[in-house]
């Protein structure tokens, strides 16, 4: 739930401040980058950049956790990866404030770059650990699995059991993750008015927090 507050705080911020494009919605980039075809905008190299940045930080999580025990819920790599995110968010958010929170079109492309690969990270670091119907970065995944659990719960449904089944039978744990990533979004867009050069801090001191707790707990 942390981490989906992490990155809904991170999507806020991308879209509103650093040239309207996600850094955890691949989706939306994707149409955004479609439409631009035939509807030039200017926008659309932040969607390249946003793409480009979440494919490498993807591909570095999964690297980094690429040796996963079998079986693992948690793991030492996962906790080290997330510090490594939280360590580029803060310089996002450095480079933030001292561009006052309206950063240049250069300046707002690096910026860009770096939230996209640390969500990037996180996303290749979770899906290492297979951990089915719950997902930190792209919540349709999660909106998908609690509608249609819910839906075979209600019309009781026989279900095919499958490993790890129960892992999908936790309706709480994505209700809760939805409701994080959409209080942090709303949260980031109060900053967004009253307090802009907080707004990068709310993903860096999540993530931090996530990765400090995971090492002490080994």
């Amino acid at each position: 739930m942390a981490l989906a507050a992490a990155s809904g705080s991170a999507d806020g911020w991308s879209f509103f401040g650093l040239g309207h494009a996600f850094v955890a919605n691949m989706t939306g980039n994707t149409v955004l980058l479609g439409i631009a075809v035939f509807h030039p905008t200017g926008d659309a190299i932040h969607q390249l950049i946003a793409l480009g940045g979440y494919v490498f930080g993807t591909a570095a999580g999964a690297w980094l956790n690429r040796r996963l025990p079998s079986g693992a819920v948690w793991a030492r790599s996962v906790s080290w990866t997330l510090l490594l995110e939280a360590l580029l968010l803060i310089a996002a958010d450095a480079g933030w404030v001292m561009g006052g929170h309206r950063p240049g079109e250069a300046h707002g492309g690096i910026l860009l770059a770096c939230v996209a690969v640390t969500i990037g990270l996180q996303s290749g670091s979770m899906v290492q650990l297979g951990i089915p119907g719950v997902v930190t970065t792209y919540i349709t995944g999660t909106w998908t699995t609690l509608t249609s659990g819910l839906t075979l719960l209600i019309s009781r449904q026989p279900r095919i059991v499958r490993n790890k089944t129960r892992f999908e039978e936790r309706f709480e744990l994505q209700a809760g993750i939805l409701a994080a990533y959409f209080a942090s979004a709303v949260l980031t867009g109060w900053a967004f008015h009253y307090e802009p050069a907080v707004v990068g801090g709310f993903s860096a001191a999540t993530v931090l927090g996530v990765g400090i707790y995971g090492l002490a707990r080994g």
